[in-house]
């Protein structure tokens, strides 16, 4: 329904090309359509739509995407742009400011960000006192800073030197032990904490962080 009435408000200034419900069709649908410009949800199903940047980006590096989402995070907004992202607008801005960002991309260099989205990221404290986060593992917490950096499963699995199989494990691990029942839940804490924790070093090379006990040998 969302997709259907966005395609109801451009109609009057754009054409819709194509509407895809699946993120791993997504790549696929747009090198046939090449569109000028996508609006990218970032809870889609099966990847979310962080996840997918990278590689529409690289698909289609003269594409201009714009984040459309429910969710007004600062923090989430940065994130999208760094990962390549040229507006991000929530579900609930105007037919006018729709428009406007669409215009904006099109013709202007700076990303669009809409005036809903405060202005400043938040350090949400709540993330780095959660009183299960006592339960991860030295494994598990690199990950979520992972995660929260925007990394997909693959990119995560090569700095590691694991399978991607063995990555899956571990976020199915990390959401149980937090009580995150969606990977949406997941990418949001995780992108909370890794404001929080900003100033401290990452340990994205994987060699101070030994495996954990249980996790899967790739074969």
């Amino acid at each position: 329904m969302v997709s259907q009435g966005l395609k109801g408000l451009l109609r009057s200034n754009f054409v819709s090309v194509g509407i895809v419900n699946d993120g791993r069709e997504l790549v696929t649908t747009l090198q046939r359509a090449r569109p000028d410009v996508l609006l990218l949800d970032v809870s889609m199903p099966h990847i979310n739509g962080l996840e997918l940047l990278p590689q529409v980006r690289e698909a289609l590096p003269a594409l201009k995407v714009i984040i459309v989402t429910m969710h007004v995070d600062r923090a989430l907004a940065d994130l999208a742009i760094s990962a390549g992202a040229h507006g991000f607008i929530p579900k609930e801005a105007s037919a006018d400011e729709l428009n406007a960002a669409i215009e904006h991309v099109l013709s202007e260099t700076k990303p669009f960000i809409s005036p809903h989205i405060p202005r400043r990221s938040f350090r949400d404290k709540a993330a780095v006192q959660h009183p299960e986060l006592d339960r991860l593992t030295p494994r598990h917490r690199q990950i979520l800073r992972m995660i929260g950096d925007g990394k997909s499963s693959q990119e995560m699995a090569e700095l590691l030197g694991v399978s991607p199989r063995t990555i899956e494990f571990h976020r199915a691990s990390i959401r149980k032990a937090l009580g995150i029942t969606t990977e949406w839940g997941l990418l949001r804490f995780a992108i909370m904490m890794r404001v929080a924790e900003s100033d401290e070093p990452d340990d994205e090379n994987g060699e101070d962080i030994p495996p954990d006990p249980e996790e899967p040998v790739d074969e």
